[in-house]
């Protein structure tokens, strides 16, 4: 059984194995949904990005999509119309992410926690909730759980890139954090790792368990067989969160990846927990 090929390089390979056949491909729609929808703003090859934004809009609000339309449209598009025929996956929640995305486009900086907090949800808690349907978990029981789990994720996501993308003049930590520590912008673009930002991402980190903490004490334990694959993909990036932390952020180095081997420990143990 291999997994989908958006899904092999990803740090959410081993979730693939926890869904059936039908729900694998419902998932792996999304996830590709998603990686364009992304792709679009960092990615974008020359195209307009709004624009790419946008033709995503129309295809979700769309009452119908005519064959003639679909040509048009990104490859991975039929896959998510099938995804969203076979589950009642809330539209809004995918209009959410292309919002959340497009927020990189006005070059989004976080003054505070709490803007901080709207743009993780908005570009990762947008996606856990879309895909509670997927799992067959009702979202007013869930909610919680999806919101805090893409938290947590998307925090370890902006924690392992900070410096590159503050190459790239993309500022995603809370400006008020960087006061609190006495961190400068240019700080996070230095080739050596000052103390002061050490602080600031441990600072950042903790954050970030609190996240993992929050999803697993607000999901229900009659749940947590049906959670499993989102249960392991929080595994998973908290093993990427143990890297970060013992390297010092891996400051200029490659960002972290786990092995199959890690992938596959993390599986067994929650196939056992």
């Amino acid at each position: 059984m291999t997994p989908p090929a958006v899904f092999r390089q990803s740090s959410f390979a081993p979730a693939f194995f926890l869904l059936s056949a039908r729900r694998r491909k419902a998932l792996a729609a999304v996830y590709s949904f998603a990686r364009a929808v992304d792709d679009a703003v960092d990615e974008p090859g020359g195209k307009d990005p709004k624009a790419a934004l946008d033709h995503w809009r129309w295809l979700l609000s769309a009452p119908y999509v005519d064959a003639q339309d679909a040509l048009t449209a990104p490859l991975c598009w039929k896959p998510l119309e099938e995804a969203l025929a076979a589950f009642p996956i809330d539209r809004r929640h995918l209009l959410g992410l292309i919002d959340g995305v497009s927020r990189d486009l006005a070059g989004f900086r976080a003054e505070t926690f709490e803007d901080f907090q709207a743009y993780c949800f908005g570009v990762a808690s947008t996606v856990g909730l879309a895909c509670l349907a997927i799992f067959g978990l009702d979202e007013p029981s869930h909610r919680d759980f999806a919101v805090s789990l893409g938290m947590a994720v998307q925090t370890v996501n902006i924690l392992r890139d900070v410096k590159p993308d503050a190459e790239e003049g993309r500022m995603y930590l809370p400006r008020e954090d960087l006061r609190r520590f006495g961190v400068q912008e240019e700080d996070l673009r230095s080739p050596i790792l000052k103390p002061p930002v050490l602080r600031l991402l441990r600072f950042e980190a903790a954050r970030a368990r609190v996240f993992f903490v929050d999803a697993r004490k607000t999901l229900p334990p009659l749940s947590r067989r049906a959670a499993r694959p989102a249960l392991l993909m929080g595994a998973l990036y908290e093993k990427i969160l143990n890297k970060l932390e013992r390297g010092d952020f891996l400051w200029g180095r490659p960002r972290p990846r786990l092995t199959w081997r890690e992938k596959a420990g993390a599986l067994l143990a929650c196939l056992l927990g």
